[in-house]
């Protein structure tokens, strides 16, 4: 698996934008282009840049294609069934995972919201957290991991996060990676064993 992430900061934001729209494919500068702020223009243009980069020096493609969508709605590509893909980003950081088998990825700042803690962990996590030596730290991971997760199998967040670990951490293989971006956590999940051949 290639793992690559970045920080975003607003000086970036500004600097960096109008190139990395000008070195976009249209349908990809197409998409930027449709958010109405800066932030969300560069996280698209920024995020897609840094995936080619790694296809690219990964695979010998000439290009890669547009985006074509599962039927949860994951991306991937239906010409390239043996490369997988995920994006992520947040406020502060972008994170793209490569592989040769479905790979989800996430990437948070590191906080704590107790409110959401209740709603999104069960009993059991949140008794780790409660003796953990650094709660936000501890909170982004599982946070991470269950997003990994969901962006693995393309299901959306309103499924029972409560229990998703529980019902499905032994079936999966975490990868936290707390230094990539500075003040976020970066998760990876794959499945130990592939249970569907396709993808696309």
């Amino acid at each position: 698996m290639k793992i690559a992430a970045e920080a975003v900061t607003p000086e970036k934001i500004r600097n960096e934008l109008p190139g990395l729209l000008r070195r976009l494919p249209c349908w990809r500068k197409k998409k930027a282009l449709s958010f109405a702020f800066d932030r969300d223009r560069y996280l698209c243009a920024k995020s897609f840049l840094l995936l080619q980069e790694m296809v690219l020096a990964e695979y010998d493609l000439p290009e890669i294609p547009p985006f074509s969508y599962g039927a949860n709605g994951k991306p991937c590509w239906k010409e390239f069934p043996h490369i997988h893909f995920n994006i992520s980003h947040c406020e502060n950081g972008i994170a793209c995972a490569v592989n040769e088998e479905p790979v989800g990825i996430d990437i948070e700042r590191i906080f704590f919201d107790r409110v959401l803690a209740e709603e999104a962990l069960s009993p059991a996590e949140l008794e780790v957290i409660r003796n953990a030596a650094s709660p936000a730290r501890q909170f982004s991971t599982y946070w991470t991991q269950k997003e990994s997760f969901l962006k693995l199998t393309g299901a959306g967040i309103g499924n029972d996060l409560k229990n998703l670990l529980h019902r499905h951490g032994n079936e999966l293989r975490f990868e936290t990676h707390p230094r990539l971006v500075q003040g976020c956590i970066v998760t990876t999940a794959v499945w130990k064993e592939n249970p569907a051949p396709g993808h696309c």
